[in-house]
C-alpha cells in the first residue's frame, strides 16, 4: 500500500480515534465537565492522570500529521501538517506552560485556514462541496470565537469540540477524495 492510500485510510479513521481517545481520557477524569472545563484541563500538571489526555492528543496529532502529509502530497492540504505539529505541542505542553495557548490557537487557525483555502481550490476546480467547506470553516471558527467571547459556557470544551468535529469531518472528506483519485 502506498503512503497516499495509507494516509487516506488514516484520515477516515480519525473520528473513531478521536472519540475513543477522548472517551478514555474523560473516563479517567470523572470531575471533568464539558460545559465547565477546557479539554486541556484533563492534561493539567495538577492532574495526576494527565497522561491519558496528553498522550491521546500526541498520538492523535501524529496520526493527523500522517493524514495531512498524504493530503498535502495530493494537493488537498497546505497548512494542516503544521496545524498537527501545533496540536502535538498542545499535548507536550500542559496548559500551565507558556507554549500551550499559542499552540492551541495556531492549531485551530491553521486547520480552518487550510480548510478554507483548499475548499476554494476545490470549488474552483468544480469539485462538489468545495465552497461549502470554505464557508463551513469560516463559520465554525466564527462560532467558536462567539461562544468563547460571549462566555456561553463556563469552559472551552464545547467550542473546542465544535471545531474538532468540523476538522474531523474535513479529514473524512479529504480521505474520500484521496481514495477516489487516480494514482
Amino acid at each position: 500500500m502506498n503512503f497516499e492510500k495509507l494516509s487516506a485510510y488514516v484520515s477516515l479513521s480519525l473520528p473513531f480515534v478521536f472519540v475513543v481517545g477522548l472517551a478514555i481520557a474523560v473516563s479517567q477524569n470523572p470531575w471533568f465537565s464539558f460545559t465547565n472545563n477546557a479539554l486541556s484541563d484533563m492534561g493539567s500538571i495538577r492532574n495526576p492522570v494527565n497522561y491519558y489526555f496528553n498522550g491521546f492528543l500526541m498520538v492523535f496529532a501524529i496520526l493527523g500529521f500522517i493524514a495531512a502529509v498524504g493530503a498535502f502530497k495530493k494537493g488537498l492540504s497546505y497548512l494542516m501538517p503544521l496545524a498537527m505539529v501545533f496540536l502535538f505541542m498542545v499535548g507536550v505542553f500542559p496548559e500551565e506552560y507558556a507554549p500551550h495557548v499559542p499552540a492551541a490557537v495556531l492549531f485551530y487557525v491553521l486547520a480552518f485556514a487550510d480548510m478554507a483555502i483548499v475548499g476554494i481550490k476545490l470549488g474552483r476546480s468544480g469539485t462538489g462541496w468545495g465552497y461549502a467547506w470554505s464557508f463551513l470553516a469560516v463559520f465554525t471558527f466564527a462560532l467558536m470565537l462567539y461562544l468563547v467571547k460571549a462566555e456561553v459556557f463556563d469552559g472551552l470544551a464545547v467550542p473546542e469540540l465544535i471545531g474538532a468535529a468540523t476538522i474531523l469531518a474535513w479529514f473524512v472528506y479529504v480521505g474520500i477524495l484521496m481514495l477516489r483519485s487516480k494514482p
